[in-house]
This record gives structure tokens, sequence and C-alpha cells, in this order.
């Protein structure tokens, strides 16, 4: 490549019928500097493009670096939402098995309690129809005792008895009675008590 020295120091040989050299020498004064210009240009191009071509690479360097952290960032990213895919799963899992516990618990302790409520529900209504029986029994026996035997009457029958026997049986004492009316008095005893219950 041709430098401005080389243009400088250029011979070129005198003919007859050749160009002004005056004016080729000045010609030659204007590309030399305009040669100096490109190639001071060219020499600057030149070391951008170095800069850029350096740049460059550096670039691709970071580039190639970022697209390896990009990978590595995708494949953490991936990897946490497996882990918090499973970490839900197993946590769904677990919840439902504790909801079953408590439910199958909850349900096991309602049928317990339904148990021993429909226990003592009984026990309670065997226990008031129990008392209720027992007290209409007294209070039936109390309104016979109320009732009670009609002494007047007794004393009535008594007399009458006495009254219809033959003379030698009169002389027989209360204690003595005899087996015939020892049973007409209970039979008519008997019949007294019916009428009081009627009643």
């Amino acid at each position: 490549m041709l430098k401005p020295m080389d243009i400088h120091n250029k011979e070129f040989k005198k003919a007859m019928r050749g160009y002004d050299a005056e004016e080729v020498d000045e010609f030659l004064d204007e590309i030399i500097v305009d040669f100096e210009k490109l190639q001071r240009e060219l020499d600057v191009l030149k070391t951008q493009l170095s800069n850029y071509s350096e740049n460059m690479n550096s670039y691709r360097e970071k580039e190639i670096s970022l697209n390896n952290t990009l990978v590595s960032a995708q494949r953490f990213a991936d990897q946490l939402i497996k882990d918090a895919e499973t970490k839900a799963a197993n946590i769904v899992a677990e919840a439902e098995a504790e909801a079953a516990r408590i439910i199958g618990g909850t349900e096991a302790k309602y049928n317990k309690v339904l148990a021993d409520y429909t226990m003592l529900a009984t026990r309670y209504n065997d226990a008031k129809e129990t008392l209720k029986d027992y007290f209409q029994n007294q209070i039936a026996m109390l309104d016979k005792e109320e009732a009670g035997i009609n002494t007047e009457e007794v004393a009535s029958y008594l007399k009458q008895a006495e009254a219809l026997e033959a003379p030698a049986e009169a002389e027989v004492t209360e204690q003595t009675l005899s087996e015939n009316e020892e049973t007409k008095i209970n039979v008519k005893l008997k019949e007294i008590m019916d009428n009081t219950d009627a009643k």
C-alpha cells in the first residue's frame, strides 16, 4: 500500500513532450495532503474497528454469560415451581387427611353422644313411667285407705248376725265364732270392700 512519502519521493523521468513538472508536483502535493488525510481517517477507522471488534467480543462474551445466566435462572425457576407444586400437593394431601381424621373423629363423637343421649332419654322415659306407675299405685292405695271400711256398716252387720243366731250360739263370744259365721262375715266384708273400690 502506498504511503504519503512514497508519493512524495516518486521521481518521474523527463521527456520532451511530457507534463509540466511544476503542475505535476503541485498536484502530487495535493494528492499527498489528501492521501495523508485519508490515511489518518483510515487509521482512526481501523482503531475504531478494532475497538468495535473488542467490544463485540466483549458483548458476545456477555451475551453468552447472560444466556447461561438466563438458562440457569429458568432452570432454577422451573425447579422452584416444581418444588412448590410438590409442596402444595403434599400440604393439600396432609390437610385432606387431617380433615378426614377430624371429620371421622367428630362423627364418632357425635354418634357416641347421640347413642348416650338416646340411652339416657330411654332411661329417663322408663324411670318416668316407673315413677308415674308407682305414684299412681300409691295414690290408689291412699284413696283406698281413705275410703277404708265403714265401721258403722260392719257394726250393724254384726248386730244383725247376732240376732239371727240360735240361743246356744248367742253365748259364744267373738273369739269363738263358728267357722260358718266367720265365712259369712268375711263374704259380707268382701262385698263392702268391692263396693268401696267401685266407688
